[in-house]
């Protein structure tokens, strides 16, 4: 299996010492997981190397102004690995800020393509940030690259979500169940709801609100997500304080009040 992450941006004379600290951490944490340097494949159109794996830079075309910046040089990329990638390959892409939490070798579908949800107040919606694939989901990524392109869809996640009624493609997902792809939205039910252990996490270690609810465990329901390996990791970073990653740490439970409003126009009447 391939381990794939995209970082390309608008401007790449402006990579900042941010970018560069993500990417370390991907490739020290895949590295601990057991993951072959030859099996990290790191897509950038910017120069970047750390411990004998280097991104492959990559020259997409112009992006549209109704593509979200993100989607759009995903899902070009993601094309490109499928043309590369053999029959009994699949590929694991995560976003920057998804990390591995447990070590896994090999996708946990055998459909050509799966992912998990988002459980939205309105809707179901897939989560774009932590996808298994394998050559058979060609034909999706195909369609959603058109839906960026052609039908001034913004963001991948949305066409993805539509390509589910597309009849076509029927047959090509399965829906994986949260620990693999464990986000701060809903984090309390979201976490309640997955399989233990944890697989994945994901979470911006420079955002405050996301800092908090991983990194201290100052969550509602006192739970600590991360590995000590991976704080360890964090702290050399400058990610965590000391304190965070050092053997005794154990969080705390902080009550969290929740104040529910209802979207019904007759709570909104009512003022509920």
């Amino acid at each position: 299996m391939k381990n794939l992450v995209v970082y390309v941006v608008e401007d790449p004379t402006q990579v900042g010492a941010g970018v560069e600290r993500f990417l370390r951490l991907q490739v020290e944490l895949s590295l601990e997981h057991g993951w072959a340097p030859d099996d990290l494949l790191l897509l950038t159109n910017f120069p970047f190397a750390h411990r004998g794996v280097a991104a492959r830079e990559v020259h997409p075309p112009a992006r549209p102004k109704t593509a979200r910046i993100t989607s759009f040089y995903k899902t070009w990329c993601i094309l490109r690995v499928l043309d590369e990638i053999g029959d009994d390959e699949s590929v694991w892409y995560h976003d920057a800020d998804a990390f591995q939490m447990q070590p896994f070798a090999e996708s946990p579908s055998t459909r050509p393509l799966a992912f998990t949800l988002y459980a939205t107040r309105q809707r179901l919606l897939v989560q774009g940030g932590s996808l298994f694939f394998d050559r058979r989901a060609r034909p999706v990524f195909e369609w959603v690259w058109q839906a960026l392109t052609e039908r001034g869809c913004r963001k991948d996640e949305f066409a993805l979500t539509d390509a589910g009624s597309v009849a076509e493609l029927q047959g090509s997902f399965e829906l994986l169940d949260g620990s693999w792809n464990l986000g701060t939205t809903d984090f309390e039910l979201r976490y309640q709801l997955a399989e233990k252990p944890i697989r994945v996490v994901h979470f911006h270690p420079e955002r405050d609100r996301h800092r908090r609810v991983f990194v201290e465990a100052r969550n509602g329901l006192g739970v600590d997500p991360l590995t000590p390996a991976f704080r360890r990791l964090l702290a050399a970073e400058g990610l965590a304080e000391q304190r965070l990653a050092d053997a005794d740490f154990a969080p705390t439970v902080e009550a969290t009040p929740v104040v529910y409003r209802s979207t019904s126009p007759l709570a909104r009447l009512l003022g509920r």
